[in-house]
Parts: C-alpha cells; sequence; structure tokens
C-alpha cells in the first residue's frame, strides 16, 4: 500500500484519519447514497478482511443488532424512509458505524457511563442530522423521537460493549487462532 495512504487504512492504528475516515462515509451515504455506497463497500470488506477475529464478530454482532433495533423502529413509527424496508445505504451505514466503533469509538470510550452518554446522544444526533439532510428519511414529533431513540441507542452501544469483552474473552483461549 502507498506509504501516503497507510496510516489512514491501518486498523491498528486509530485515530483522527479514522474518525475523518468515518464521517466522510456517514456523509457520503447520507447524501448521495448511489454513488458512495459502493466505494464504502468496497472499504467496509477491505477493513473487515484486516480486523482480529473478535473484532469481526463485534462488528458483525454490532450491525445485526443495530439493523434489527432500526427495523423495529421503523415499524414503530420512529421514522421512515421513502421505501418499505431498511434502504441499502442504511444498511451499509450500520456496517459502517460498527466497524468504526470497533476501531475508533469502542477503544477510546472504556466506561459504561461514557459508552451511555455517547449512545444518548450520538445515535439520535446521527439520526436528526441524517433526516436534515436526507429527503429519504422523516423522523416522528422530535420529543418523541429523542425519547424513544436516546434509551435505545444507550442500551444498544452498551449492548455492543458488553458483546465485544465476550468476543475478546471467549476467542482469548486459543481459539483466535483458528478463526
Amino acid at each position: 500500500m502507498n506509504s501516503v495512504l497507510q496510516p489512514w487504512f491501518r486498523p491498528e492504528q486509530p485515530g483522527w484519519r479514522q474518525l475523518l475516515l468515518f464521517k466522510a462515509g456517514w456523509l457520503g451515504l447520507v447524501l448521495q447514497p448511489m454513488h458512495s455506497a459502493t466505494l464504502v463497500l468496497f472499504l467496509l470488506i477491505w477493513w473487515l478482511w484486516q480486523l482480529k477475529p473478535a473484532q469481526r464478530l463485534t462488528v458483525f454482532t454490532l450491525w445485526g443488532s443495530g439493523l434489527l433495533l432500526d427495523t423495529l423502529l421503523l415499524a414503530g413509527g420512529v421514522f421512515q424512509f421513502d421505501s418499505v424496508w431498511l434502504p441499502f445505504w442504511l444498511v451499509l451505514l450500520w456496517g459502517w458505524f460498527s466497524l468504526f466503533w470497533s476501531l475508533v469509538f469502542s477503544p477510546f470510550l472504556q466506561r459504561p457511563l461514557a459508552v451511555a452518554l455517547f449512545g444518548l446522544l450520538g445515535g439520535p444526533l446521527a439520526y436528526w442530522g441524517g433526516a436534515q439532510l436526507s429527503n429519504s428519511l422523516q423522523i416522528m414529533t422530535e420529543a418523541w423521537f429523542w425519547l424513544i431513540m436516546a434509551p435505545a441507542w444507550a442500551a444498544l452501544l452498551l449492548w455492543a460493549r458488553h458483546a465485544e469483552l465476550w468476543w475478546w474473552q471467549r476467542l482469548k483461549g486459543g481459539l483466535d487462532a483458528q478463526i
């Protein structure tokens, strides 16, 4: 890999570059999903290939849990899209967020209170911002939206932290080398 690009794409050294890549992917998927989906999918697959098994399983656990949460919230009317099901760009965005949760956010949010606060604020803000920038996402009345999304996201990220620790402990006993 080119030495100029290497610091941007190394999963073992997360930092501000990866945070910028996360935000660029988020903005691309929200603003121009048709144009950015291929690049995000390619980078997501490449990064998944680079991760350790416990990190990869953490990403897939959060990705699936997030899609389940969004499906329930969509069915409950908390938000809606211009399609009946979750759009492909949102499915990719969950993978993108899950990857960067494992690479960037989780290593810096070590305490459960920090994880919960990140979920309480970050999750609803991401959807609120997405609704402001995108024509395909509409959210319910803002007060109800925040009252539902904030605890749901706090619980989701606390669950992700628990699952991450479980995967690391589970694979620590030699199973890591087999996967």
